[in-house]
Parts: structure tokens; C-alpha cells; sequence
């Protein structure tokens, strides 16, 4: 595929001596290959039932996303070659067409030249580090009492009611939205001791939780190490009043350890496209992560913030091809504003999804929280949840307060769950547009909290607008050229000078660009463009219009 930029042999040959000398050659290590094509797969995008669930089919059908050759699993055949070359397969990628294999480096050539390998993406054993740690031995847990909790418990939050109000989710909880039908997939580092923490009882009983993945080799369960995802979920589906209950607390939940805890390298985003992958294919509704990556400790892995385009880290290309499928991903914006790096961390500089800062009680931006804009001049990060003393379930069964975007993103999960709940013929991106102009700053969105704290209440009127009975006249506005070139300039113009909010759409339903318009004429550059079908869509307090354009280069 064209976007995938492969590195060859050689390449590998040459970084391998003069970044990796000390790595064991009777060691084995994980790489990611490419394939060349899927010619002559056994699967059909005619046959999806034959590698996606009925769940992830129907959620296409419904928004009219049409599946494509990316969608189709790799050919089985090359994976036959490369086990016979003598590595072992972790598993495959069909987003990129690709494979996670652990092999030693003294026999990857053998696998680089069967029939079928295109290439490796990194040129280098991507589980590599400067140095390596062991994993923290799993703690001795305390035995936990099991809790009594039914559906008849009223509604007390205790101290996460701020939380819970800052985003209007109490109002949906009243409602009768608590995410029931919908699934959340979480791809986090790992979720220990969650299937033994009363506060989660009821996701557990009710057999809620539908499905679980595992991406580090050798570990069998999620449950076994890593206490952030236990935390992170806690936010979402815990269920003990009087201390904490979750934003989406009835929700279908899925579960991904993608993270590798003790050190930091860059086969976590191969880890978070598989968990992307693994998601679509159960037909996931939502997926929210609280993982960021910046710096590795193989300096060679590193990305810098002209990277934080949304085009360019492996996670961020995840996550766009995620919301392309009509997911909704929450992301966390990421903990570095105060800190030398500043800005956010891929994947949160993905188009069409939304990142998440953090706030306080008080909906004032967290010092530690995640600086804008992405390098390429978007909005970023998109909205804020509270992030700075949480309330979290942790995995001992007890109850504290946490500091990060990581549980901000999870709130804001929660409330896309009731909301897609109380809208079911909405879109995803009709839901995310909503949830951005629903944020208590939307009128002047900022690099510090996007669109700021978004509100169910009002996310419910502008999905649900009070219906007049006389026809609203809508502005009569001009654009031109309606066919474009590369290189040329947008003119936009009308009889009237109000505020205009106006967005460029991509043919999927993402927004490209985005502005106001108070002058009765506007003159602007569009984006890096690709030839084909696009949208401008102008709303003001009234009336909303779309009006298609064409761009050929």
C-alpha cells in the first residue's frame, strides 16, 4: 500500500551494526514485516462474515462505510512462509499487511526473502532497548469481600459526583442512558485484578465484558499484571454508590493489554494498531485509550512533535483508520504541559477522534495536561473531562483520587456511550461534532482544552433542535472555484455578515478544517487535499447547510 514506507535489507543491515551491536544474535527479538499485496487470499470482501462479527458488519452497513482491501486479513500463505523461514508469528496486521514476528537477528534474512515479504516498517528489533528491565513481580492481593449491588440502589455518586456533573452525566443516568448495548474497548497496559474487584462486580456477573487480548508474548490473561487499565475502567464501569460509580456503568466493555509495563519501546504501537484491529473486528462502538508515545528507550524509535501531524506514528495511523470504520476513540491528550516536550503525544494528534485534556474540580485546566496544537495547525487536544483528583477504583478494591488525562479520557468515553445510546440513528461523527460544540468553551476553542468541558444536556439539543413549523430561510452562499486545483485559493461569500461556523468534510464524514466566518467574504488555503469528493458544512445559531465541492490535483 502506498502510505506504508518500508524499510529494506540493506537499511536494516546497516542500522542494525551501528544502533543495536549489543543485541544477542542466539537471542530471539520482535520485528514488524510488511507484505507485498493480498493476491490470491482466500478472503472476499464479498465474504466479510468470514473475518469480521456480525456486529462490526452491521455498524458498516448502518453509517454506509464501504470495506476495502485494507480490511481483509493477511494471506495466510505468506504467514505459512515466514513460520517455515523459522519465526515465529505474534501475530498478523491487516491495516498495514504486516506481522509481529519474533525471530533471532542472525536468521531474519532468510525471512526477509520469502515470497511475499515486502519489507520490514522498522529497521531494527522494535522490543529493543538500551537497556532491559524485568517486570515488577505481580503483588500478593488481600482477599476482597464480594459487595452486594442491584440495579435498585439509587444513584448516590459520593465523592465522584463532580466528575460525573461537570459533564451532565447525571442528567443521562436520569434519562435511562447508562451505555446499555453499547461496547467500549479499552487498549491499555494491562488490568490486574480486575476480575476480582467488588466495585466491578456487576460488569462481571452480568457477563459484560465480552472479550479480552492479550499482545505481549508468553502472557495469558490481562487480569495478571498492570494496575493502570484497572483504573482507567474504573471510571467507566464501576457500580458502588456512596463512593463511585462510572460514566457508562451498563456498558459492554472490551478489554486489550497493549502496553508493556518496565520499559518503553516501540512495539507498543504495533501492540495498539492490533488492539485497533482487534476492536473493529468485535464491532466496537467507542475505544479509548490512555497511552501516549514521544520518547522510547531505543533513542532511534523516537518522535518528534513535527511528527504529531496525525500522519506519521504508527498508533495515530491506527487510530484514524479506527475512526474511519465509525469509531469513536477517546484518547488521552497526554501529562507533558509541564514538562520539556509540552505538546501532546501520538496517537492524540489523529484526525477525527477525540483527545482529551485533563481539568480540575473547577473546570480550569490541569497544569500537567497536554499542550496543542497538532504540528499541522489542527485543534488540539479536542475536549476536557476531569483529570486532576479523580476518583478511580484502584486494584486492590479501595477507593482514591489519581491525577492524568488518562482517567479524563474514560470519562469522556462514558458520556459517548449514553449519548450514541439516546441517539442511535446519529452518526459518529454527528455525535463527535455535537460533543465538541456541547464544550463550555466552544464559542472560542483554544490549544489549552479544545472545545473545552463537554454536557450531555446540551449535546442532547443540538443532536435533537426544537423543530419549527415555518421553513428557515438558509443564507445563500457562493463557492468558488467549485472544482479545485492544486495550489488555488478558496473564495467563499454571502449577502449577510454574521457568525458562521464553517468546517471542510472530508466524502467519510471527517472535518478537515474548521473556522468562523464573520465577514460576508473569506478567502483561505485549504489543507494538503487528495483528489475527489468533499463538503463545506455552514451552521449558525439557526439553520445548518452542506454544500459539496470537488478538489482535483
Amino acid at each position: 500500500m502506498s502510505f506504508i514506507k518500508p524499510l529494506y535489507l540493506l537499511v536494516f543491515i546497516s542500522l542494525l551494526l551501528t544502533c543495536t551491536q549489543t543485541l544477542a544474535q542466539n537471542d530471539s527479538y520482535r520485528y514488524l514485516i510488511l507484505f507485498k499485496d493480498k493476491a490470491n487470499s482466500p478472503y472476499s470482501l464479498s465474504q466479510p462474515d468470514k473475518f469480521l462479527s456480525t456486529r462490526s458488519i452491521e455498524r458498516r452497513k448502518k453509517f454506509k462505510i464501504a470495506l476495502q482491501e485494507q480490511d481483509l486479513p493477511v494471506n495466510p500463505e505468506y504467514l505459512i512462509n515466514v513460520q517455515k523461514s523459522g519465526a515465529k508469528i505474534v501475530f498478523p496486521l491487516k491495516w498495514i499487511n504486516g506481522a509481529l514476528i519474533q525471530q533471532k537477528p542472525k536468521d531474519l534474512a532468510k525471512t526477509l526473502s520469502q515470497a511475499g515479504v515486502k519489507g520490514l516498517y522498522y529497521a531494527y528489533p522494535i522490543d529493543s532497548s538500551s537497556s532491559f528491565q524485568i517486570l515488577k513481580k505481580k503483588p500478593k492481593l488481600p482477599e476482597l469481600a464480594q459487595a452486594s449491588i442491584t440495579l435498585a440502589d439509587s444513584l448516590d455518586y459520593g465523592n465522584s459526583s463532580t466528575q460525573i456533573s461537570q459533564l451532565g452525566v447525571n442528567n443521562m443516568h436520569l434519562k435511562g442512558f447508562h451505555g446499555e448495548g453499547v461496547l467500549i474497548t479499552l487498549l491499555d497496559e494491562g488490568f490486574l485484578n480486575a476480575n476480582n474487584t467488588p466495585y466491578l462486580q456487576k460488569a462481571f456477573t452480568e457477563k459484560r465484558i465480552i472479550a479480552t487480548l492479550t499482545t505481549t508474548p508468553g502472557l495469558t490473561d490481562v487480569y495478571s499484571q498492570g494496575s493502570h487499565g484497572t483504573h482507567v475502567l474504573s471510571t467507566i464501569a464501576a457500580y458502588t454508590p456512596g463512593k463511585l460509580i462510572g460514566t457508562a456503568y451498563q456498558a459492554q466493555l472490551a478489554l486489550a493489554q497493549t502496553e508493556e509495563g518496565g520499559t518503553e519501546k516501540i512495539v507498543e504501537e504495533v501492540n495498539w494498531l492490533r488492539g485497533a484491529e482487534w476492536a473493529d473486528s468485535l464491532g466496537t462502538d467507542i475505544l479509548s485509550s490512555s497511552l501516549g508515545y514521544t520518547v522510547f528507550d531505543l533513542k532511534l524509535s523516537n518522535h518528534t512533535y513535527a511528527e504529531m501531524n496525525g500522519k506519521t506514528a504508527l498508533s495515530s495511523k491506527a487510530a484514524s483508520w479506527a475512526a474511519q470504520r465509525g469509531i469513536i476513540c477517546t484518547i488521552s491528550a497526554g501529562n507533558e504541559g509541564a514538562a520539556a516536550w509540552k505538546y501532546i503525544a501520538s496517537p492524540a494528534d489523529a484526525d477525527s477522534i477525540l483527545a482529551v485534556a485533563a481539568v480540575d474540580k473547577s473546570m480550569l485546566r490541569a497544569n500537567f495536561s497536554s499542550w496543542g496544537p497538532s504540528s499541522d495547525g489542527r485543534i488540539k487536544p479536542d475536549v476536557a473531562a476531569m483529570g486532576q483528583s479523580t476518583v478511580i477504583g484502584t486494584y486492590l478494591g479501595t477507593f482514591s483520587t489519581s491525577n492524568g488525562t488518562s482517567f479524563a479520557a474514560p470519562l469522556i468515553a462514558g458520556l459517548v456511550a449514553g449519548t450514541l445510546q439516546a441517539n442511535p440513528t446519529k452518526s459518529p461523527w454527528q455525535v463527535m461534532n455535537a460533543i465538541r460544540q456541547s464544550g463550555h468553551q466552544s464559542n472560542n476553542p483554544d490549544n489549552s482544552l479544545g472545545y473545552g468541558v463537554p454536557n450531555f444536556n446540551r449535546i442532547d439539543k443540538l443532536l435533537n433542535p426544537i423543530l419549527s413549523t415555518a421553513a428557515l430561510e438558509k443564507p445563500k452562499i457562493q463557492i468558488y472555484p467549485n472544482v479545485l486545483s492544486l495550489g488555488e485559493v478558496i473564495h467563499l461569500d454571502r449577502e449577510l455578515a454574521t457568525e458562521i461556523k464553517v468546517e471542510l468534510i472530508s466524502n467519510w464524514g471527517a472535518v478537515i478544517h474548521e473556522f468562523v466566518w464573520t465577514n460576508t467574504q473569506q478567502d483561505f488555503y485549504p489543507p494538503p487535499l487528495v483528489s475527489g469528493k468533499y463538503y463545506f458544512r455552514f451552521t449558525d445559531k439557526i439553520t445548518q447547510q452542506v454544500i459539496p465541492f470537488y478538489f482535483s490535483n
